[in-house]
């Protein structure tokens, strides 16, 4: 009687240990979430591109939209990458979990035969009967009758627990082979973007050899101003790191005025085109602080970016500004005059750009305007 009080001590501490937790990662739907509007404006794009090529238009045109869509594709597979990291660390810690529930219920197994087999032994020699005959007194027989109900208890809740694992391993074996499928799935798909990236450099480098040599340069200046304005942006959103000034600044903002009055937002992966005319005030769409002012002497054009708490948004293509490095501006407030910068439709415009400092990408500028 005294060793199945014993195993079934172990019992005890078994069936009270708690079950290890999955829980699946909060960032991991996130992502998803970003993977799929990334995948929206990528088609978009790449619908863009097809349009050149059926409207027959320039080059010129046609080398500017597949190079917008190339730098989207690179986003994206930077997401499925993201998201094929995190859904690894998922089937690891399902694995790893798969294994921790196969020792226990394995030792609980050992723990219950063990149990069932001295019980049996107590049973077919009276030993219980015995056990109890035994006692010296009321007291102690009363002891010994709660003993005996207890460990008829304790062996229950093992069974119980041999039960509740068996369930939990079989679940978690259906959830491994499912993140392992969907792991399998998110590799083909990684795969695939990135034969259909090298496509859109072939077909890139194809539109660019059409051009003339006045187009190719104005190509090449375009892309060298690109790099400089992606290096510029990268150096301040470490500036912005602390920075209080527009906290009311968030994904959460909706609505927001354009710069542009009168203006017509145009969508072009994740940065926008704010169309006006010649000479239009441009106006901060929140309260914050001016980090730095960019003017190219080569097309007289101006670059403000202005930091909102944690976010960093650029204005590109002004002709002349009215704010200083440094200034705290309130919304509404007018930061520069429109240039004469003329987008496809010959239309000025001033062009918008949204970044978060905390995750270094950009955002989807039309999430903060109302729709128009």
């Amino acid at each position: 009687m005294s060793k199945i009080v014993k195993i079934l001590t172990l019992v005890i501490l078994l069936t009270t240990t708690p079950l290890l937790g999955f829980a699946q990662d909060k960032r991991t739907e996130e992502q998803r979430r970003r993977l799929e509007q990334y995948k929206k404006e990528l088609n978009n794009a790449k619908a863009e591109v097809d349009k050149l090529k059926r409207d027959k238009k320039s080059a010129k045109a046609q080398v500017t939209a597949i190079e917008q869509e190339m730098r989207m594709r690179n986003d994206y597979i930077r997401e499925i990458e993201d998201e094929h990291d995190a859904v690894k660390r998922e089937v690891g810690l399902c694995d790893e979990e798969v294994d921790s529930l196969e020792g226990v219920l394995e030792y609980n197994r050992k723990l219950y035969a063990e149990a069932a087999r001295v019980a049996y032994r107590n049973y077919a020699q009276n030993n219980a009967t015995n056990y109890l005959f035994a006692s010296k007194s009321l007291t102690e027989a009363a002891r010994r009758m709660a003993e005996i109900e207890h460990i008829t208890e304790e062996r229950k809740a093992l069974a119980d627990s041999i039960s509740c694992h068996a369930a939990r391993i079989v679940e978690q074996r259906e959830t491994l082979q499912r993140r392992a499928s969907e792991l399998d799935s998110i590799d083909r798909v990684l795969k695939r973007e990135r034969r259909v990236l090298e496509d859109s450099r072939v077909e890139a480098q194809r539109a660019y050899n059409k051009l003339s040599k006045r187009e190719k340069k104005a190509i090449d200046e375009q892309r060298k101003q690109q790099k400089l304005h992606d290096q510029a942006v990268a150096e301040l959103q470490k500036m912005l790191k602390g920075n209080k000034v527009g906290a009311g600044f968030s994904r959460n903002t909706r609505g927001l005025n354009l710069p542009v009055e009168g203006g017509t937002l145009s969508q072009q992966g994740f940065g926008a085109t704010i169309t006006g005319k010649k000479g239009d005030a441009v106006r901060t769409i929140h309260e914050g602080i001016v980090q730095e002012i960019q003017y190219k002497k080569q097309n007289n054009r101006y670059t403000i970016f202005l930091g909102y708490n944690e976010y960093l948004v650029t204005y590109t293509n002004l002709s002349s500004v009215s704010v200083k490095k440094g200034d705290i501006v309130k919304k509404d407030q007018k930061i520069g005059v429109i240039g004469g910068g003329i987008d496809a439709d010959d239309k000025p415009f001033v062009r918008l750009a949204i970044y978060d400092s905390k995750t270094e990408k950009p955002l989807y500028v039309s999430d903060f305007f109302k729709k128009l």
